[in-house]
């Protein structure tokens, strides 16, 4: 039985605006458990000065990957929230 595949998205919000975009985007690679792959990293405007990182993941649609993720991501040092904005099967 062929496993399916689950995409998704979460805004991290850096503690504050002196926090390099890049830094967290060069740390999301190494903290993502394994079996996620990391597809697309994007830095948008936020509000005062803020940007927040974009970041698109892949895996398998396989218990608890979703919740390992998020937990990895919020342990990035210098990240205030992580929020997610979709979760869908492709």
């Amino acid at each position: 039985m062929n496993m399916g595949k689950v995409a998704a998205v979460y805004n991290l919000i850096p503690e504050s605006p002196e926090v390099p975009p890049e830094q967290v985007m060069k740390a999301v690679p190494t903290q993502v458990p394994q079996g996620v792959e990391v597809n697309n990293m994007v830095v948008k405007p936020f509000a005062f000065g803020l940007k927040i990182i974009e970041v698109t993941c892949i895996m398998d649609d396989t218990s608890g990957i979703i919740e390992r993720l998020e937990e990895a991501l919020k342990g990035i040092p210098q990240v205030q929230s992580v929020d997610s904005v979709t979760i869908t099967l492709i």
